[in-house]
């Protein structure tokens, strides 16, 4: 007859006070808790004020969770929620009365659970909660919390449950979770055990010896090496150059007239005078290569990406118009000191004055193919490195160059 009692109590103080329709977000989620609960869905109702409680916490929706929690024979968590009421500092009087007396009437319906939760070597407070398991998917109740405080060597603490199969959950900072299912029945007392261990220490990749930092991408290094095989290369030009001029093609040049006045001795002099004008314009065009790539080299000095990507786009096109110009330059002065050279009859001094032009154009066109060739290359290298510097291609590339046997050039090394 009491319990009849304290619901028909609980259910007057539910609906007595009914809030008027409100344009209001608050006043129309309580209007629709009522709306719930006078329909009969009790769990939905109990739902609504709980979310009423979190937001907004008037002590009025706690007291309704907890009356609707009862209607829905979820006594325990009519059991907490009417306690939490209870510990507020501004129920009193008629209010605190009814709520005591709605709480007599719903502990009757539970149990107690003595919780022990052993937390060796676990720095944290644990943290214990227990769990409903339903057999229906609509029968929603959030998990309650079981406050618990050190006793000996664990932590306890008790709980009201009503009937059914609940799960206990411990958990703390740096331990594995514990949890252990029980079975409540009506008027059994039951004890929940749960052991917390400290986490074990990672073992995974995380705690492995970690490859040194990538060094950032500098540019200025490749610039510096282009700069310094550029460098070498013009020197190793000049050098040939000089050499070809003051050694070959110079004295070849000033020949005495009289030791290429017969025609077996003019062809041996212009056999000489030949091979000085082909290693000078070898000469020219190597040190064309060299400072092609010195200009190439400078642009990775550039401050922006996009300045040194726009530089060496110009010193492509340059560098490929350089290298058309000057093979033309090569072929019309081949052709034109082979057509003096090499015209019977003549004499050494119609050689020695119909030659120079012809020897100077090859040389000077030797020289602007070289300075297209190394261009070209200088720009495709950077190019090619700034947009994939972060390949694993660009990271194996290295650079070097300088006189090989019989040849000169500029090499580029890596694995692909």
């Amino acid at each position: 007859m009491l319990i009849v009692q304290g619901v028909a109590l609980a259910m007057a103080m539910v609906t007595a006070d009914a809030p008027a329709a409100s344009a209001s977000s608050k006043e129309q989620r309580v209007a629709a808790a009522y709306q719930q609960f006078e329909k009969q869905r009790h769990v939905e109702a109990a739902l609504e004020f709980e979310a009423l409680w979190r937001d907004f916490k008037e002590p009025r929706f706690l007291f309704n969770a907890a009356v609707t929690r009862y209607t829905a024979r979820h006594y325990a968590h009519a059991v907490a929620y009417l306690n939490e009421y209870l510990a507020l500092a501004e129920v009193k009087g008629a209010d605190r009365d009814e709520a005591k007396a709605q709480l007599e009437v719903a502990r009757r319906e539970v149990s107690s659970v003595q919780v022990r939760v052993q937390a060796g070597g676990v720095a944290g407070a644990p943290t214990v909660t227990a769990r409903y398991v339903s057999e229906l998917a609509s029968d929603l109740r959030p998990q309650l919390p079981v406050a618990v405080a050190p006793s000996g060597a664990a932590q306890s603490g008790v709980i009201q449950l009503d009937p059914g199969t609940w799960v206990v959950r411990a958990e703390a900072p740096g331990a594995e979770p514990a949890e252990v299912q029980i079975k409540v029945a009506a008027g059994a007392p039951v004890t929940a055990e749960l052991a917390l261990k400290p986490l074990p220490p990672k073992t995974g990749p995380e705690d492995q010896a970690k490859p040194p930092a990538e060094k950032p991408f500098d540019g200025r290094k490749i610039g510096l090496a282009t700069i310094g095989v550029g460098a070498g290369v013009t020197i190793i030009g000049a050098v040939v150059t000089g050499v070809a001029q003051g050694k070959e093609f110079g004295p070849a040049l000033k020949a005495d007239p009289a030791t290429c006045a017969t025609w077996p001795d003019l062809q041996s002099c212009s056999a000489e005078l030949r091979a000085g004008a082909t290693l000078r314009g070898a000469g020219t065009g190597v040190l064309g290569a060299g400072v092609g790539l010195i200009a190439s080299g400078a642009v990775w000095y550039a401050r922006t990406e996009r300045a040194r990507k726009l530089a060496w786009y110009v010193e492509t096109g340059v560098g490929a118009a350089a290298v058309v110009g000057g093979i033309v330059g090569l072929v019309l002065g081949a052709n034109s000191f082979n057509e003096v050279n090499a015209t019977a009859p003549a004499t050494w001094t119609e050689l020695q004055g119909g030659v120079k032009g012809p020897a100077t154009t090859f040389a000077v066109g030797s020289a602007v193919a070289g300075l297209g060739a190394g261009l070209v290359a200088g720009a495709g290298l950077g190019l090619g490195l700034s947009r994939g510097r972060s390949s694993q291609y660009a990271k194996a590339l290295q650079i070097g160059g300088g006189p090989g046997r019989g040849a000169l050039g500029l090499t580029l090394s890596g694995r692909f």
